[in-house]
């Protein structure tokens, strides 16, 4: 059986026995590639191995394709943060191969599998691996050794082994726009599969994510852009129109307002909360593509500061971990974004805040309901 012919009947049988699997695995896109040793997904499109497909049995092609799909519906290059991604990659393979294998799929050998991870998310599962390859303590900013643990399957001396590992199926490249509709996507064959009977045992848990409030904080903060934008007359640059005969007539600019956002990462902020935030600030960026956005990382000091706009993509690491402290951010503001006009702080409320108010408007965007001596504050998750 040819592999295109294995993946159309894979996705039949998914869709039938695990009509939640099989409806999302119904919207890759095949695309056979000679550069992989085995499977990969970016979202988009589903790129395989000729040869490493055909090889397989119906049922390793439908555990292939499941857990191609779940790393998108669970958001694992969202959660990443400042991760290791190969070992990021590893930590979430493991978490959706136990999820797998919970639902009764089978495990092809040379996959990533271990059952002392049952249960556990893939944050949990990264602390674990990160301790046992580099120690306590130790750096997970390096390559994962040779000589680093195996799971139970690899153990095993399986052929194939390198293209069910599958440690760089996800690309770093993140687009907002693919993640919402798998969002979307996983929405509709939740609902589906709830009228069948047939939820996938265990996702709940793994799968566990904030949701927005019932507040549509998003409202509130568009309607504070809109009435810091403006547009005003101005000579520099001058209306061209009348250039030619020796007139210059002021033009129309649109002066746009100064926009902070700051980003509490200080230790009362897990990784959950943390990815939370980020996913919504990038949200933030390409609603606003046309506005200097100065985001602010920062727990009881500022640790960096840097500038987007237009959705730009974000490489950096997050720093923190201590106490909250809001104080040295407003004062960093004040020093050094004197034309802010207005800012967005994502935090839990829990930190000491300057005595005076500042003279620019500011949004506390709060993991859960708390007072703010000055300010607006909106409840953006439960």
């Amino acid at each position: 059986m040819n592999a295109e012919t294995l993946l159309l009947r894979a996705k039949s049988l998914l869709t039938v026995k695990y009509p939640y699997f099989g409806m999302l695995a119904s919207r890759l896109h095949h695309e056979p590639s000679e550069s992989i040793s085995g499977y990969a997904s970016n979202g988009k499109r589903f790129i395989y191995n000729n040869d490493f497909v055909e090889r397989r049995s119906v049922e390793e092609v439908m555990f292939i394709l499941t857990n191609a799909v779940m790393h998108h519906v669970l958001s694992h290059q969202q959660r990443k943060l400042n991760r290791k991604g190969r070992l990021w990659q590893l930590a979430t393979d493991y978490a959706i191969n136990n999820l797998l294998a919970k639902n009764a799929l089978d495990i092809p050998q040379g996959a990533n599998y271990d059952t002392r991870f049952e249960g556990m998310y893939a944050e949990e599962i990264y602390d674990t691996l990160k301790e046992e390859y580099f120690g306590e303590g130790g750096d997970a900013f390096g390559e994962i050794s040779e000589n680093a643990p195996q799971s139970e399957a690899m153990a095993q001396g399986a052929d194939d082994s390198d293209g069910f590992a599958n440690i760089d199926a996800i690309s770093d490249e993140t687009d907002m726009q693919d993640e919402l509709q798998w969002q979307y996507a996983a929405t509709i064959a939740q609902e589906v599969a709830q009228r069948k009977g047939a939820m996938p045992l265990g996702l709940e848990r793994l799968g566990k994510k904030l949701k927005p409030s019932d507040v549509d904080w998003r409202f509130e903060l568009y309607n504070a852009v809109n009435r810091h934008m403006r547009n005003n007359y101005a000579f520099m640059p001058p209306n061209k129109k009348h250039i030619h005969r020796g007139i210059a007539l002021p033009s129309l600019t649109s002066d746009t307002l100064s926009l902070c956002v700051a980003i509490d990462t200080s230790g009362s902020i897990d990784d959950q909360l943390l990815g939370a935030f980020m996913e919504e600030f990038i949200t933030i960026m390409q609603n606003f593509p046309s506005v200097k956005i100065e985001l602010i990382i920062a727990d009881a000091k500022v640790h960096a500061h840097h500038t987007f706009q237009g959705g730009e993509r974000m490489d950096f690491r997050l720093k923190g971990g201590g106490g909250t402290d809001y104080r040295p951010t407003f004062d960093y503001v004040e020093a050094n974004l004197p034309m802010t006009t207005m800012l967005l702080y994502f935090t839990d409320a829990e930190g000491s805040y300057p005595r005076i108010p500042p003279n620019y408007e500011v949004l506390w965007a709060l993991s859960r309901k708390a007072k703010v001596p000055f300010g607006r504050a909106l409840v953006i998750f439960d």
